[in-house]
């Protein structure tokens, strides 16, 4: 059967949930914003329409096109008619399992099934979620990363039951509206993002609770340090960039191999990355131009 998405419904258009609102609006989609409250729901439209603003102020779209964006939403506290003729919806409460279980359920019992049903956790398994639904087989998750509409990671994964064709199907719509789409094909709990900045989390509350730095401190190592390097080279390519070698206790088996093979990374042309010498070159321009862009900025703003 050939999917067709136009009509997609947010359920629970909060912090994450109205931001992915905004960005399926934005490519066209038309969108219904629920909400159980009449004021989260007018708040969801102000939230809309300053992430709009903002987007003219920057010039990443017009002010056409965010009027055309903001007519594509529509608020309600009704969760029939927000998924009325919708091909897609999305979940975005809190989390908490029994809750969104009961969501599912609910969403399974309302929407026909061909309805695509995802998830917004960031720390539950789909599996887990879909417990109680009759149709398993069109709920996964699309974890979006905080602000959703201007982030563009979001990692697609799918539950024990979830029909394999819909990982794609729904990963290739989401490249359509330019997000960076990671597929994840084991169910895991908080996925690849949150364990990361969980391991990250948890380093951090015990810097400060051994009083080797205040959280400002914390901050600031990150934020003019080492975090301003990961937006760009992320983990693998810093490793390639600096080299593989073997130092002090750096005895990884993938890095071990890599050595014993003289792939050193960026040096030698080949790391984790394959790295001729023109690709290289360019990268390091781009890398170093961006550093110097950041850092003009922290000295106009007297941040250094």
């Amino acid at each position: 059967m050939e999917r067709k998405v136009q009509n997609v419904a947010i359920i629970g258009a909060g912090l994450m949930g109205f931001g992915i609102g905004v960005e399926y609006a934005r490519f066209g989609y038309n969108v219904s914003f629920y909400n159980t409250k009449k004021a989260t729901s007018e708040e969801a439209m102000k939230r809309a329409k300053e992430a709009l603003d903002l987007m003219v102020k920057t010039r990443l779209i017009t002010r056409e096109m965010a009027k055309a964006t903001y007519n594509r939403i529509r608020p309600t506290i009704d969760i029939a008619d927000a998924t009325s003729r919708v091909d897609l919806a999305v979940e975005s409460v809190l989390e908490d399992l029994p809750l969104k279980q009961d969501i599912f359920a609910k969403l399974d019992e309302i929407c026909p099934p061909t309805v695509i049903l995802c998830t917004d956790t960031s720390g539950l398994r789909v599996t887990d979620i879909a417990l109680k639904a009759k149709h398993q087989e069109r709920i996964l998750a699309t974890h979006y990363t905080q602000p959703p509409h201007f982030v563009p990671m979001v990692e697609v994964v799918s539950g024990e039951k979830t029909d394999p064709a819909l990982v794609p199907f729904v990963a290739d719509m989401l490249r359509k509206m330019h997000k960076k789409v990671i597929a994840i094909g084991k169910d895991s709990p908080l996925f690849i993002q949150n364990r990361i900045q969980g391991a990250i989390a948890r380093e951090c509350r015990s810097l400060v609770d051994e009083g080797l730095g205040t959280p400002e401190v914390i901050d600031n190592v990150i934020t003019f340090g080492f975090g301003r390097r990961m937006g760009y080279t992320g983990y693998f390519k810093r490793q390639d960039l600096i080299g593989l070698k073997l130092r002090g206790s750096q005895t990884w088996k993938p890095i071990v191999e890599h050595v014993e093979r003289g792939e050193l990374g960026m040096e030698t042309g080949r790391g984790f990355y394959e790295w001729p010498k023109e690709k290289k070159d360019k990268f390091l321009e781009w890398y170093h131009t961006e550093l110097i862009r950041l850092m003009k900025q922290d000295m106009e703003r007297g941040d250094i």
